[in-house]
């Protein structure tokens, strides 16, 4: 079994990750961390996910002398690049589920995937990573007269916006036409755990594809995927897509 760590283990995708790799034959838990004002600091694992104490600690930082095989990252910025940097420092793969992150620590996790395997995705979920593959698989159906709109709606604690899923659409689409002008357009709603519409506009008309996330589980269930097909691969930056095309 591999030693995973997970950074943000306290947060909503945080909590479900734990779940899951609890009752998981490939992962084994080492720890977790979470902001120094969280008030499950210090408690056991258990406590969190509402189980017996399995003497698991919640810190603050990622322990030096734990070991560890690979870190999953659902954090904050600030949190998440602490969490780059202990990768680096063991040489050991990280996906980086974090969003909100700035252009100066995109920079670094670029620069740092020359030298340790990075998944980098603001969204896990297959659907969406499906939704990019389609994209780019019907490119040749579009032209550069052609505009795109981008709609995305999340719960009201949600603290970024746009949404880290609807940037990396965005820049996902303006790779394929890099003279297209994309609109984002963001609303915070209820307990929304995430809707994204890529709307093309033709003249007169319009197709919409959207991906719609039912139930917050679905970002975990692929987070472990993606750890998962991140210890086959060598020296890198990788998306989730690239698990779908590979």
């Amino acid at each position: 079994m591999k030693n995973i760590f997970i950074s943000g283990i306290t947060g909503k995708v945080g909590k479900l990750l734990t779940d899951k790799i609890l009752n998981d034959n490939f992962f084994h838990l080492t720890g977790g961390s979470c902001n120094e004002n969280n008030n499950f600091l210090g408690s056991d694992v258990g406590d969190l996910v509402n189980q017996e104490n399995l003497n698991i600690f919640i810190t603050k930082d990622i322990p030096s002398k734990a070991e560890i095989d690979i870190i999953i990252d659902f954090s904050s910025p600030h949190a998440s690049n602490l969490a780059l940097q202990e990768a680096l420092n063991r040489k050991i793969p990280i996906l980086i589920g974090t969003t909100g992150l700035n252009e100066e620590q995109l920079k670094e996790i670029d620069s740092a995937s020359q030298e340790i395997p990075i998944l980098l995705a603001p969204n896990t979920s297959s659907g969406v990573a499906v939704l990019k593959f389609l994209i780019n698989s019907s490119s040749n159906l579009f032209s550069e007269e052609h505009s795109f709109y981008l709609k995305e709606t999340h719960h009201t604690e949600k603290k970024d916006s746009p949404s880290g899923t609807a940037i990396d659409l965005q820049n996902h689409i303006k790779k394929i036409f890099p003279s297209s002008d994309i609109a984002i357009e963001s609303f915070r709603e209820g307990t929304n755990p995430g809707e994204h519409t890529i709307r093309i506009n033709f003249e007169g008309e319009h197709i919409e594809l959207t991906h719609r996330a039912e139930d917050r589980s679905i970002f975990a269930i692929g987070a472990i995927k993606g750890a998962k097909w991140l210890f086959s691969k060598p020296i890198g930056l990788y998306h989730m897509e690239d698990i779908y095309s590979s």
